[in-house]
């Protein structure tokens, strides 16, 4: 069930080829499968960042598990690379912020991982 949502204030010349690389980078990076990561994408008008406008981001991670320090950072190193590189916003323009949800506060099929998974 990871998800990776961005908010920028400039889109991607291509937006399905970019979240098709992003869904592929984040799946290796958050150490899950492909078929469940969310990868999403929204354009904002306009985003002030240090007093000022211009090309900034905002990325919010969540992930049951696999939330820890050293993944944070390779995280925040390989999608802000593809970030500096499809948006040119530099890694000083935004952040990343990290969620560990618990299975049973995540629906999914009707039901909550933590059935699912038996827990």
């Amino acid at each position: 069930m990871p998800s990776l949502e961005i908010t920028a204030d400039k889109t991607p010349a291509d937006l399905d080829a970019f979240l098709k690389n992003l869904s592929a980078v984040f799946s290796e990076c958050i150490g899950k499968p492909e078929a469940y990561c969310m990868v999403i994408f929204t354009k904002a008008d306009r985003i002030y960042y240090n007093g000022s406008s211009g090309a900034s981001f905002l990325a919010k991670v969540t992930s049951i598990g696999n939330i820890d320090n050293d993944r944070n950072a390779n995280l925040s190193k390989k999608i802000g690379a593809e970030l500096e590189k499809e948006l040119g916003v530099t890694l000083d323009r935004g952040y990343f912020f990290f969620s560990d949800a618990k299975a049973s506060d995540t629906g999914y099929k009707g039901n909550t991982f933590a059935n699912l998974m038996g827990l």
